[in-house]
């Protein structure tokens, strides 16, 4: 199967290219390198693979990638609120705007099947347990990008292509090109670097995922075309609270000790359980790895200096600040991204 990966060089890209490449799939990695780092992102990939370094919201570079492949998997974009808030005009083009011009170049190249990788903080914050059915709720502008593009794509694809939206739980664990600010890595890198976990609050529950569950999914998903379908992806097992997150790295890390600040991390409010039954009955035995395995290698990585906590590189944040600042990256304003722009302003959540 030819598969073109839309971001494919990033955290998650760089598992997934892997595993679609050791099962014989043929991978083309379109990426904008929006992060700027020493590693070659060629160099990370398999040889198997082919990298174009291109703009993801550029239509031209994308139409080109895409012809005569059976899939295109969108897993690029800027990820997290934090990020998201530095310039909400480019997050924006890389979260909505990307993908819509992503999908307009599928259907133009008759691609078959496109896969649009969501999150679980469409959710945003709920009472008892969350599954597909349960209406979006989003807090900030990662989860909106996230709602309109997944409700944009389904209209857009009705007829033309496949569809399957993968919403990810709070994804952990040791990647070729490794992120330390999501909730699991960022407190196992303190842990090691500092013996100290913070910790504010704890009530609040996160599902989570292990970053080779995900490729894992995504194969399957891959191989088995729907119409239209959307999972959460992750474990029924992997719902934690924040605090139990940090008890599991204090005991997989010696000497670490919980630092506890405030009651509550007001800057995130999401709060939820999340059920991952359908996916469980469509992929039968999928993600099973526990979070203690994810603690455990971003621990070893981080103890062996593989790994330095203090680089903004390993941060959504602080690298997209770091870009944005020499001139990397930013908000293009082509005609496309401020249609879709003001598609996005022009959504009404006010009965969310």
């Amino acid at each position: 199967m030819r598969v073109v990966l839309l971001g494919g060089a990033g955290y998650l890209g760089a598992v997934a290219t892997r595993h679609l490449s050791a099962l014989g799939h043929h991978i083309t990695v379109v990426d904008g390198l929006i992060y700027q780092r020493d590693d070659d992102p060629a160099r990370l990939l398999p040889t198997a693979s082919h990298f174009v370094h291109a703009d993801l919201r550029d239509s031209h570079a994308l139409r080109e990638a895409l012809a005569g492949a059976d899939a295109v998997v969108h897993l690029g974009g800027l990820v997290g609120e934090p990020a998201c808030a530095v310039d909400e005009q480019l997050a924006v083009e890389l979260n909505y705007a990307s993908p819509v011009i992503a999908a307009e170049a599928a259907i133009a190249a008759n691609v078959p099947h496109y896969v649009f990788f969501s999150s679980c903080s469409v959710y945003g914050s709920r009472e008892g347990t969350v599954d597909e059915g349960t209406a979006p709720h989003p807090l900030g502008i990662y989860a909106r990008t996230k709602v309109l593009a997944e409700r944009r794509l389904v209209d857009m694809l009705a007829g033309d292509a496949c569809l399957t939206v993968l919403r990810l739980a709070t994804v952990h664990g040791r990647s070729p090109r490794q992120r330390l600010d999501s909730v699991a890595n960022r407190m196992t890198a303190q842990a090691v670097a500092t013996g100290r976990i913070p910790l504010n609050g704890g009530a609040q529950r996160r599902p989570l995922v292990h970053v080779a569950d995900v490729a894992e999914v995504l194969a399957s998903a891959l191989t088995t075309p729907h119409s239209q379908r959307i999972f959460n992806v992750g474990s029924d097992l992997e719902n934690y609270t924040i605090t139990q997150i940090a008890e599991t790295v204090e005991l997989v890390v010696p000497g670490s000790r919980i630092n506890r600040g405030l009651e509550r991390d007001e800057a995130d409010a999401r709060d939820y359980r999340t059920s991952f039954a359908r996916l469980a009955a469509a992929f039968p035995g999928s993600c099973s790895r526990r979070l203690r395995e994810g603690v455990q290698e971003v621990a070893h990585a981080v103890a062996a200096k593989e790994l330095d906590p203090d680089l903004p590189e390993y941060d959504n944040f602080k690298g997209l600040l770091a870009s944005r600042d020499s001139g990397h990256v930013r908000a293009l304003r082509s005609v496309a991204c401020e249609r879709l722009h003001e598609e996005y302003e022009a959504a009404d959540w006010s009965t969310q």
